[in-house]
């Protein structure tokens, strides 16, 4: 037995060591900086804003840390950076706790020049941090005078055949120039831009890791260009410059131009891909010189026979120019370039994130559906395109073909691509293991159909490479329900297989465009799962030069092609509805002031053709597309989205010192909410149409009378329950069911929606084997692999639009939001719900990682949340009792590091700082 003296010695030790470990009132490490950018971006080359942007994240032990000021320093060297010597731009001490969006205020900023930059901060207490690690960026070429090179390629001849009966696919062209430098280079820039996709090679080696590059513009307002330090790969000696350019948006195959017969169907920008570019040489000895893109080049064929990026690539690989693009090639039987002229377009640099390699992925299971055919399946349904490993003879031609589903006899599923051949082709050359992936096509697909391979392949034959302009890594999620896990995974894949160079509506099929009702519709759930700033920050410049001139923003963009209709409602508000997301989340006020006169003009146009402050279907009157037997008329919609426009542009012209249209546009939704209720709202709080869709837009965009807004939501809980908590709603409708119910307290309901596995619902197609979102809610079963009744030619299998309740998981079922802009100021307000057991996930803001999950034990509700530095939050705990609430192993009343705010009949509001917090409440 252990004395008691013994026992008390022990028990003091102990407190005296957790007292060394969490002593009261330690003074906490000062902040670290995470996280430094510029223009969304770390290290950026070649940027042409020339005020830009530094955000960074803060890092702090404890609680309740926050940022005091700032300091930011820009050196014209590293050398005076590491000396704390700001000659370009020195900040001073600027008291703020803003970490994001703050505009370079220096000296004015040069082309084809370096910077570097780096942050310090001063926490709550005047802690003062170390400086943020040393970073830069690099301005691009700003005039147009900066530019040398000429556009530069090789005539192969015109299609003479008949547009709609054979395929015209002319090969990739190879531009080269060697260049000697007989003197030490002190730095090396390329800049180089395409009419047409282009492949930059240097000595041998692809210039960085970027696909389909320069990207897609409207070429007649503005053409990319792309910034490379190429200073580590040059030598002594002679060196080598090259470029591969193929058609890619600009002259090949775009959408579903050629399945519906237009007048053109590839060609729609230009009719020949052309090259430019130059390497800007700064030598040690202070001289300087400029190799452009000129007459002096050489140009040819090669093995490329055919790329196109929906039709696919054909590869000789008997036909290499086997060290093209390395010094001591003879290039003797190459010809003199072409000159191209220059699209009327100006130059800029890309401002979004670019097509990249994310993942590579191994057939799960190979199988022989017929002798000689072989297909690979990837085991989940990607964008991107498929490596090729083979050996065998000279001239032996392999053929890979893609699908998203198998029909019934192991066969792919092709109906679904319509005029899209997405075939690929490579002859071999005979020479050994030969390895072989494209480069200027992709396709979307699960499963590799493989002809011609010269015996039984292995598995390894075939490697899928994930491409995507963007990483879905921002967020994280799991619950009690794996169907829901398995369908957060499922959005994710989609995502990234449509967020490609522009957010498409299907990688597989002849489409492949920017739809903006897709597009709109599913924003903020893209922004939980990825960092989308600047790709969404590109696609908005899209949309704004493919406005049309009467105001009405189109069905897609860029716009290379219209129907007859060149919008819809419901499509065409993306010019409204985006920017106002990428100010809530991001904090963007930039983007708000560049798309501002667009909206004013769009808003005028709903104006004119409004009667009484309603709006008509007009356009397309595509409507609630793709709904299950209940049908919203195309007015409602129009005349919801129209008063929704005009209560989110009141908020923006607030936010950009716009007081006159502010009030302007808060009296327009005013007039067209009592008109729209006069119409559409009857006394006894059901809607004139009764769909579903008519109560969760209404709902949503605020346009119920306040005192019947309940009893609306009430039937709209009614209508789901009598439905057997199934969808009747399309793409418009089925976002707004989920967050109209949980706005207004119906999480139950919207609980046993979510965990749905019978038609229609997202359960069923994960019950059917879905890896990802599809077009329709019945795009496929098991029992009919066949697909034979299900409108093949429109049905896409990698469609995000349904994936848009990634925005209820995030924002009501885990609670995590914003309260003003750019989660400065978090709201924490989980639906928590007795239909599912537990939740839990994460999501990265601008300003770091907010975590919130909850789960039940018993009569008991566990909460715990996390909350970045330099932040704070309103934490709503399901409970009208503060009694009945301990953070940690304390009584919420008697902490001193959370604020009890309010107390209701439902819930309990806390106001805390940033940390980690543990809620246990007695239910």
């Amino acid at each position: 037995m252990i004395p008691m003296k013994t026992h008390l010695g022990i028990l003091m030790l102990t407190l005296l060591s957790l007292k060394n470990v969490y002593p009261k009132n330690q003074q906490e490490a000062p902040l670290t900086i995470n996280l430094p950018r510029v223009e969304y971006f770390q290290n950026p080359e070649g940027i042409d804003v020339v005020r830009p942007r530094f955000s960074w994240e803060l890092i702090g032990e404890g609680r309740n840390r926050s940022q005091k000021a700032y300091q930011i320093i820009v050196a014209s060297t590293a050398q005076k950076l590491e000396n704390t010597t700001g000659d370009i731009w020195d900040s001073g001490r600027v008291s703020t706790q803003e970490t994001n969006q703050i505009e370079y205020a220096g000296m004015p900023l040069k082309s084809n020049t370096k910077y570097y930059w780096k942050v310090r901060v001063w926490d709550e207490k005047d802690q003062e941090s170390e400086w943020s690690e040393s970073s830069y960026w690099s301005m691009g070429l700003l005039k147009f005078s900066n530019w040398q090179g000429l556009f530069i390629g090789h005539d192969v001849g015109y299609s003479t055949a008949d547009k709609y009966d054979s395929l015209y696919l002319p090969p990739a062209r190879y531009v080269r120039k060697s260049f000697t430098l007989s003197k030490k280079v002190k730095k090396a820039t390329a800049y180089a831009t395409a009419l047409g996709l282009y492949e930059l090679r240097l000595n041998g080696n692809k210039v960085r890791e970027d696909y389909f590059l320069p990207g897609w513009t409207d070429y007649d307002k503005r053409l990319y260009y792309q910034t490379y330090d190429i200073t580590s790969s040059l030598q002594l000696g002679e060196n080598v410059v090259g470029a591969i350019i193929a058609d890619g948006w600009y002259a090949g195959y775009i959408g579903y131009a050629l399945f519906i017969y237009f007048d053109k169907v590839r060609e729609f920008y230009g009719t020949n891909p052309a090259f430019m570019g130059q390497i800007h040489l700064e030598y040690e000895d202070g001289s300087t010189e400029i190799i452009a893109s000129d007459v002096t080049w050489t140009v040819n064929e090669g093995p490329t026979r055919e790329a196109d990026i929906i039709m696919g690539e054909t590869y000789d690989a008997r036909l290499e120019h086997s060290g093209w693009d390395t010094p001591n090639y003879d290039d003797s039987d190459w010809n003199p370039p072409k000159l191209y002229t220059y699209p009327n377009g100006k130059l800029q640099a890309h401002p979004g994130t670019l097509v990249q390699e994310r993942e590579e992925l191994k057939p799960v299971e190979v199988t022989e559906p017929e002798p000689g055919t072989y297909v690979f399946n990837l085991g989940k349904n990607i964008a991107g395109i498929a490596e090729l490993k083979v050996e065998g003879p000279a001239g032996t031609k392999v053929r890979l073909r893609f699908g998203e589903i198998l029909r019934s006899d192991g066969n792919i599923q092709t109906d679904n691509l319509r005029k899209a051949r997405a075939t690929d082709t490579y002859i071999l050359k005979g020479e050994g293991i030969e390895v072989w992936k494209p480069k200027f096509t992709y396709h979307g697909f699960q499963y590799v159909e493989v002809t011609g391979y010269p015996g039984v392949p292995t598995a390894d034959a075939i490697t899928g490479i994930v491409l995507s302009s963007i990483d879905t890594d921002a967020s994280t999620f799991d619950s009690a329900n794996k169907m829901n896990n398995t369908l957060f995974e499922n959005i994710k894949t989609t995502q990234s297989a449509n967020f490609f160079e522009v957010p498409t509506d299907c990688p597989q099929r002849d489409e492949r465009l920017g739809w903006t009702g897709d597009a709109h519709t599913y924003v903020r759930s893209a922004t939980y799962n990825s960092d989308v700033a600047a790709f969404i920050t590109k696609f908005l410049v899209d949309l704004d030069d493919a406005q049309r001139w009467y105001g009405a923003y189109p069905n897609f963009a860029p716009f290379p092609f219209s129907r007859v209709n060149q919008y819809s409602p419901a499509w065409m508000d993306a010019g409204v509805i985006i920017p106002y997301n990428m100010y809530k989340v991001y904090n963007d006020k930039r983007i708000l002031e560049y798309m501002y006169d667009g909206m004013e003009k769009f808003m005028q146009f709903q104006e004119d053709a409004s009667t009484d402050y309603l709006r008509p279907g007009g356009g397309n009157n595509w409507g609630d597309w793709l709904s299950v037997n209940e049908e919203t008329s195309h007015d409602f919609i129009a005349s919801s989205f129209y008063g929704y426009d005009a209560n989110l542009m009141a908020e923006m012209a607030e936010v950009l010192g716009k007081s006159d249209d502010a009030v302007k546009y808060r009296q327009l939704f005013q007039d067209i909410r009592k008109a729209f209720a006069k119409r559409y709202i009857t006394e006894s709080g059901q809607t004139t149409e009764d769909t579903q869709t008519t109560y969760a837009l209404a709902l949503y965009f605020d346009l119920f009378p306040d005192n019947l807004a309940h009893k609306g939501a009430a039937r709209l809980a009614e209508k789901i329950k009598n439905n057997g908590f199934k969808f009747a709603t399309g793409f418009l409708g089925t976002k707004h069911v989920m967050l109209a119910l949980s706005k207004y307290g119906h999480n139950d309901v919207a609980y046993k929606i979510y965990q749905q596995t019978e038609y229609p619902s997202w359960g069923y197609s994960v019950e059917n084997g879905a890896t990802s979102i599809w077009e329709r809610w019945n795009s496929y079963t098991k029992s009919d692999a066949k697909n034979s009744d299900l409108n093949a030619k429109m049905n896409s299998f990698s469609h995000y639009s349904f994936g848009s309740v990634a925005q209820w998981m995030f924002q009501f079922a885990l609670g995590i939001d914003s309260e003003d802009s750019g989660y400065r100021n978090i709201l924490i307000k989980p639906a928590v719900s007795k239909e599912m057991e537990f939740m839990e996930g994460s999501y990265k803001s601008i300003n770091g990682t907010i975590a919130s999950a909850w789960k039940w034990k018993g009569n008991r509700l566990e909460m715990d949340v996390e909350i970045p530095a330099n932040t704070k939050a309103k934490i709503y705990i399901p409970t009208s009792d503060p009694s009945r609430i301990k953070e940690g192993n304390t009584s919420l009343m008697k902490t001193s590091e959370v604020e009890v705010l309010a107390s209701n009949e439902t819930e309990t509001i806390v106001l805390v700082g940033s940390g980690k917090y543990s809620f246990t409440i007695k239910m």
